[in-house]
């Protein structure tokens, strides 16, 4: 078995694609976009001539919202996908697409499709209620399930995901947080399940990386008035700068300092974008709360917001996929499709990538190889996939200036662990931090009871 398992890992090796195995520390350089491909890849969107395959191919069924509400997103991931396709010219790999309309109907109909057409691997769906309604007859056919979706619910053995989950985003920017000495945190999130799950991965890497969350406050998903929040937050250390006295000769250096008196964090995380997260900042900026006394930490919906015109965010950081592979993949794909794409369809394009190295493979070992801890190297970056569909990804740090993104910290060589522990493990023995916008108890339980 052994022998085998070896034979499968070095054929991601020579698999001769963009997306390599690696054993040793991936190495730091420029991605050359141009000179990684076939010379002969397919240049125009019609890709009808493309030798696809036989009968004996790696079948792989692409389930994507081709019609319905979201079918804007579900052709831009295709186009990544057909885009790949030509880029890897691997005749031993057959994609098929089925159209799941972006509803759980339609995506019982792809699945069953897929399954009849004795697919080898099933890439996507995109939507956590589409993936639920797969799992089932998926995992019957012992077909593994490579989906976009990041919901923490749909994840297990056999059913994975490409995209960046909140954890590993969250564990990567307070990393980089406590490697420049902040180590009091103060965290915002909304008041739902989404902000519980995100709260517990903040307490997961506080612990990780010797920081300590000290406030966390919760508001309505909907809101876009944080003043009471921004007034618990900063607690009494701050007088909002609207009720502060003139300063004259006559402003004693007491009075200043009550005023002004130094916060209990050094840092705030953020994970909110667009017009949410500017009412936000502005509010604490209302309170005197800026860099470079605190540092502000978001996630990579931040690349959602244009940000270079919010003065009150400069020097503030978030973590992204590899900077220079993701502009390169969209230059080219303006190129080749006359649109801009979106963010996710990268993984489509890596999870393309993914399955031509996998089409070397004895499938017998198939969720073996695709969740080896050496991991992947693709256009989003180095990623690895693990037994219980979760993920780890090389992330940069960056930061926000006039001039757009800057880089900070770009991703390691390596992964943060050798073993994906901290993907799997819990909060314990944890402290309760100051509680805004929800029952201090109430979260306790609730964070018992998820773990």
């Amino acid at each position: 078995m052994l022998k085998k398992i070896n034979a499968l890992l070095l054929s991601f090796a020579l698999a001769g694609c963009s997306l390599i195995h690696h054993s040793e520390p991936m190495p730091q350089q420029t991605f050359d976009y141009q000179n990684s491909i076939p010379q002969n890849m397919v240049e125009t969107t019609d890709y009808s001539h493309i030798d696809l395959g036989n009968s004996e191919s790696f079948r792989v069924a692409m389930l994507l919202p081709l019609s319905g509400k979201v079918s804007d997103m579900g052709q831009n991931m295709k186009n990544a996908a057909m885009m790949a396709v030509g880029d890897l010219n691997n005749n031993n790999l057959l994609v098929q697409f089925y159209d799941t309309k972006g509803t759980t109907g339609g995506a019982r109909i792809a699945v069953e499709n897929a399954v009849s057409a004795q697919s080898d691997l099933i890439i996507g769906p995109i939507l956590g209620e589409e993936v639920s309604a797969i799992t089932e007859p998926a995992k019957n056919a012992e077909i593994p399930v490579i989906s976009f979706s990041t919901a923490p619910n749909v994840l297990q053995d056999g059913i994975y995901t490409m995209g960046l989950l909140n954890e590993e985003q969250i564990e990567r920017i307070i990393r980089y947080a406590a490697s420049q000495e902040r180590l009091k945190l103060a965290v915002l999130l909304p008041d739902n399940q989404s902000g519980i799950n995100m709260f517990k991965a903040a307490m997961n890497a506080a612990q990780l990386h010797g920081a300590t969350i000290v406030k966390v406050g919760f508001y309505a998903p909907n809101s876009m008035d944080f003043t009471k929040l921004a007034a618990q937050i900063t607690g009494s250390a701050r007088v909002a700068a609207s009720q502060r006295k003139p300063q004259t000769k006559e402003s004693t250096e007491e009075t200043t300092e009550e005023e002004r008196a130094p916060l209990d964090f050094d840092a705030l995380l953020v994970p909110e974008f667009g017009n949410r997260l500017k009412a936000i900042t502005s509010m604490f900026s209302y309170y005197d709360v800026s860099a470079p006394e605190v540092l502000f930490l978001g996630t990579s919906v931040w690349g959602n917001t244009n940000l270079s015109k919010e003065t009150e965010l400069y020097g503030a950081v978030y973590p992204v996929m590899s900077m220079s592979r993701l502009t390169h993949y969209k230059q080219k794909y303006y190129e080749m499709f006359g649109q801009k794409s979106n963010d996710l369809s990268i993984f489509a394009y890596d999870a393309v990538a993914l399955s031509s190295a996998l089409s070397l493979k004895d499938k017998n070992y198939l969720p073996e190889a695709i969740t080896s801890l050496d991991g992947f190297y693709g256009l989003s970056g180095a990623f690895r996939i693990f037994n219980n569909g979760k993920n780890e990804h090389g992330l940069d740090i960056v930061k926000v200036s006039a001039n757009g993104p800057q880089m900070v910290e770009p991703a390691s060589n390596k992964f943060y662990s050798a073993n994906p522990a901290y993907a799997q493990s819990g909060v314990n023995d944890f402290y309760m931090p100051e509680i805004y916008g929800k029952n201090s108890e109430e979260l306790r339980q609730i964070l018992l009871n998820v773990q």
